[in-house]
């Protein structure tokens, strides 16, 4: 069990918020003094719309954290699911990403899973790991 990621049920999270821990190491020293963790869900995205779904699932998640966490929030979507929502093509138009309302925390923004790999898209919808200082930076604001 990783001591700085929780996984809330989606079993291939956890692996791919240790490879940016890896990384980086600032931002795993930071998590460790803040007590905070990496949290990884998976929303139900059958019978609601997109981002409704995901911010029913980070208040679900965020009830499941142990109050004595403090929880930085990733979702573990499918790639073409995101793109849709976004309006999004691989020819870079997109439509804005709603703001989630983050119950306690943080959310980080989106590992989205496809054909090709995994891509990550912060909580705005941009594309790109996020760089160590907007981790930092959120995890303050979150204490």
């Amino acid at each position: 069990m990783d001591p700085l990621v929780l996984d809330l049920g989606t079993h291939v999270g956890p692996s791919l918020v240790r490879r940016y821990l890896d990384v980086h190491p600032q931002v795993t020293a930071a998590l460790a003094r803040a007590g905070a963790r990496l949290v990884t869900f998976e929303p139900e995205l059958a019978a609601q719309e997109f981002f409704a779904a995901i911010q029913d699932a980070l208040a679900a998640a965020a009830r499941s954290v142990p109050a004595d966490i403090l929880p930085l929030f990733v979702a573990v979507v499918v790639l073409p699911d995101l793109l849709a929502a976004c309006g999004r093509g691989f020819d870079g138009e997109r439509l804005p990403v709603p703001a989630l309302a983050c119950p306690r925390g943080g959310f980080l923004g989106y590992v989205a899973l496809g054909e090709g790999g995994v891509a990550f898209f912060g909580a705005d919808g941009q594309h790109g790991q996020p760089a160590p200082e907007a981790v930092l930076g959120i995890l303050e604001r979150a204490r």
